[in-house]
């Protein structure tokens, strides 16, 4: 459970904190370190190992103060509440650099008052008319086949009867709200869909390639005017580390991107703490 990092009440505003997540079950050890919520002062890497190593490289030094210095001037670029994401210290240190889901957070039952909240309406309305008149053809991978979408009304219904409203801003930031909620109940293969769809909106590619998630590179995300912004900056200035929810969602035979390390016969498992 993490401080409530974004409230000046909480006793640990002020303190330098950070963390990463595992699994550990009969099937497997499965761990990673994620900026989904934020970059701390405070790296952290993983080694596992098993029937492999797996290593997943922590924050180089100084990588917090370009990230807090490089959304600072993507806010200056288009006038968009990204310098909001860097907290300071009393001493004007940069403490984190938060998520812009948890910039909204606090606002969810305001939404008159949410930053971002209007934030991908053009991109949105872009991406809805474009598939109106052509496919947007999704592969699930692993041989789970490829189901095709088309626009009708405000709906994007694919293949097999899954669809999808219009999203929001929330909707895309968060990847676990309205239209990208992730219901227990849902099919895998619209799990699949989400996930794929939630990881083309916040890489800025879904008008540029309409076969998700393959035919793209890592070069072509973030490329958008709107864009998760903060997603790009931090993959700029990390090795590797999940920046929103679905960034493990990867092309075939494309590098994984999201800091995970995971072995079904692990024998020693190393958090380090540092550059």
């Amino acid at each position: 459970m993490e401080p409530a990092f974004a409230t000046p009440a909480d006793p640990n505003y002020g303190r330098t904190w950070s963390f990463c997540e595992f699994t550990f079950n009969p099937t497997q050890l499965f761990a990673n370190i994620s900026y989904v919520d934020l970059v701390t002062a405070l790296p952290i890497g993983l080694t596992l190992e098993g029937d492999g190593t797996h290593t997943v490289a922590p924050l180089p030094d100084g990588a917090v103060d370009r990230i807090a210095a490089d959304v600072v001037a993507q806010a200056a670029r288009d006038g968009q509440p990204w310098d909001q994401l860097v907290i300071r210290g009393g001493d004007g240190k940069v403490l984190r650099v938060i998520s812009p889901q948890n910039l909204m957070a606090p606002y969810f039952d305001q939404p008159d008052r949410m930053p971002f909240r209007t934030y991908w309406d053009a991109y949105i309305d872009q991406v809805w008319e474009k598939y109106r008149g052509t496919d947007l053809t999704i592969d699930l991978q692993g041989g789970r086949g490829v189901l095709t979408g088309r626009v009708g009304g405000d709906t994007l219904t694919f293949t097999g009867g899954h669809s999808f409203a219009r999203p929001t801003s929330k909707d895309i930031f968060t990847c676990n709200h309205g239209p990208f909620a992730n219901n227990p109940g849902d099919p895998d293969d619209k799990k699949g869909l989400l996930a794929r769809l939630a990881a083309g909106f916040n890489r800025s590619i879904m008008l540029t390639h309409p076969a998700q998630p393959n035919g793209a590179t890592a070069a072509d995300y973030y490329q958008g005017t709107v864009s998760n912004h903060w997603a790009r900056v931090v993959h700029a200035n990390s090795p590797i580390g999940y920046a929103f929810p679905y960034d493990d969602v990867r092309p075939d035979g494309q590098p994984d991107v999201s800091g995970a390390a995971h072995d079904g016969n692990p024998r020693r498992f190393t958090v380090t703490v540092g550059s």
